[in-house]
């Protein structure tokens, strides 16, 4: 039985869950209960719990940080998030931590009830394939699939293999007439060369992948499955069904999944387009290479089609994200010149592939929302400009006037940006002038500046540097140097008062530093002022 924990500050809730889910029924033995996420930390550390339901909003430890920490406890733990809070940024913090489920109240059992059997599911897929990965050996076990590896590599061969070869083969492995054809899944490990030198470790991910692959398709028809090298799978479909082939995006994103949680390792995948006879292998096999090699370039972990057009609407949102972050980057460093550049290029490489208006022109759409949203939301009047492109955009009937319209109001909201972020920084770096001014006394750190002022330390000390032409630490140095002379200009103030005013811990060390400043001892410029 799987053995849950529930987790809420309202004891009523908690029961309510207890009394109103069949938890024998589900496979689920009665769950254990924590009213904060403070007395659910020992229960986590000292029972196996397979499930985590926690509400989000607690007093203390969140819903949100208990399902992180149960995370490193538990790698394989299903989380489902409760919340009465219907904001995205609840939902994208609770995936961000590895959260399986993301439900609002007021709950529905019969959402809570799929949830639950999910996660059953889940929970038994993954125990087999660690099952099965524990008793892999080293050696190959059955000769049936010394022979199917063998089969499959011939396939995949730069040279199609002969008809009377493949005759033979289809034979020796007993299998069917091709009438719906074949689909073809190749499964990579992204960076396994930087995964480690341990040999144990490297076959133990390698094993892992091949049998989270082999156990997930294996409801899906006559499957082959074969290692061709340590960190990569190939999969062969045989005559799938149109069922099957909607299920595959399912099935392999359990298995990147899976990977990711228990090995900290990211798996690209690539399927092919449909293939009427095996001759078609070896031509599938490199055109899924290719795009996976292609792929990589936008990132890891992901999962990409080929050819077929029922996949080129995906095809078209995946380039979309490709083109989109790099673009954003360039923007948001302000590079007008190479923003521009880039855009110009992303629209002749969309026309150029022959994608359809609409798809470049949806791009365009969502570039400039991306833009204006991240970027320049906060200024009324690039807001307004924004509004205007957008019917612009709406209104056009070529790919050029899409680009010459993008590219004019890149140039001209940046130059608009630039000023407003100016003006931004000019009065930001005003106000932590003035608060190191009053802060003086307490000599205050630039990693309390930064967080005072919500920015990394880094990038205060640049921005200071630019907007003032000094260091935040030469011009503490001046400041004190500035407040003691003024402070010195009264004979009432003692030298020792003048010196814990302006931040230095003892009279000694400040009368070091004003003489190495100013060429004298702070008695004699106040001596020097009086006579």
């Amino acid at each position: 039985m799987l053995k849950t924990l529930i987790v809420d500050d309202e004891p009523s809730h908690v029961q309510g869950l207890i009394r109103h889910i069949p938890w024998m029924d589900l496979g689920y033995s009665t769950p254990l209960t924590a009213l904060s996420g403070e007395s659910a930390l020992p229960i986590l550390q000292s029972h196996k719990i397979d499930v985590l339901i926690t509400d989000v909003s607690m007093p203390g430890m969140n819903g949100i940080e208990l399902a992180a920490t149960a995370k490193t406890i538990h790698p394989d733990i299903q989380i489902l998030i409760i919340s009465g809070y219907n904001e995205f940024e609840f939902a994208q913090e609770a995936i961000d931590v590895g959260a399986m489920g993301y439900v609002l109240k007021p709950l529905k059992l019969q959402e809570v009830l799929r949830k639950l059997s999910t996660f059953r599911q889940t929970l038994e897929n993954i125990n087999q394939i660690n099952e099965q990965t524990m008793r892999l050996k080293t050696m190959v076990s059955e000769s049936r699939e010394l022979l199917k590896d063998s089969f499959i590599f011939d396939l995949l061969e730069d040279e199609p293999v002969e008809e009377d070869m493949l005759v033979s083969w289809c034979q020796l492995l007993n299998l069917p007439e091709l009438k719906e054809g074949i689909q073809l899944i190749v499964a990579s490990l992204d960076n396994y060369a930087a995964s480690g030198n341990d040999a144990k470790e490297r076959l133990m991910l390698s094993s892992a992948l091949l049998q989270s692959v082999t156990v997930s398709l294996r409801d899906m028809g006559v499957v082959l499955v074969s290692k061709l090298r340590p960190d990569e799978v190939a999969v062969i479909m045989v005559n799938p069904t149109a069922d099957y082939k909607s299920g595959i995006d399912k099935q392999m994103s359990f298995v990147q999944e899976f990977i990711l949680n228990a090995y900290k390792a990211s798996v690209t995948v690539g399927i092919s387009r449909s293939g009427d006879e095996w001759k078609e292998s070896w031509q599938l096999f490199r055109e899924v290479k290719y795009t996976i090699a292609d792929s990589r370039q936008s990132g890891s972990g992901l999962l990409v089609h080929v050819g077929s057009m029922e996949r080129k609407a995906y095809e078209d949102f995946r380039v979309r994200e490709a083109l989109i972050p790099s673009l954003l980057t360039l923007a948001e460093n302000y590079e007008s010149v190479q923003l521009s550049k880039a855009i110009g290029r992303a629209f002749n490489d969309l026309d150029a592939k022959a994608h359809s208006f609409a798809y470049i022109q949806s791009f365009s759409i969502s570039l400039l929302g991306e833009l204006t949203h991240k970027f320049w939301h906060d200024t009324e009047v690039i807001t307004f400009q924004s509004k205007r492109v957008l019917h612009r955009l709406l209104e056009c009937n070529t790919v050029s006037e899409l680009k010459d319209i993008v590219l004019e109001y890149i140039d001209s909201v940046i130059l608009l940006a630039q000023k407003e972020r100016t003006l931004q920084q000019h009065h930001l770096i005003n106000c932590i002038s003035s608060y190191i001014e009053d802060q003086l006394p307490s000599n205050v750190t630039v990693k309390q500046l930064a967080d005072k002022f919500h920015l990394s330390a880094g990038h205060l000390s640049v921005l200071f540097k630019k907007e003032t032409g000094q260091t935040i630490s030469d011009f503490v140095k001046k400041l004190r140097m500035k407040k003691a002379k003024e402070l010195l200009q009264d004979p009432t103030i003692k030298v020792y008062e003048v010196a814990d005013r302006v931040g230095f811990q003892t009279p000694a060390y400040f009368t070091y530093q004003f003489k190495k400043n100013e060429g004298c001892t702070p008695q004699e410029y106040r001596d020097r002022f009086y006579r």
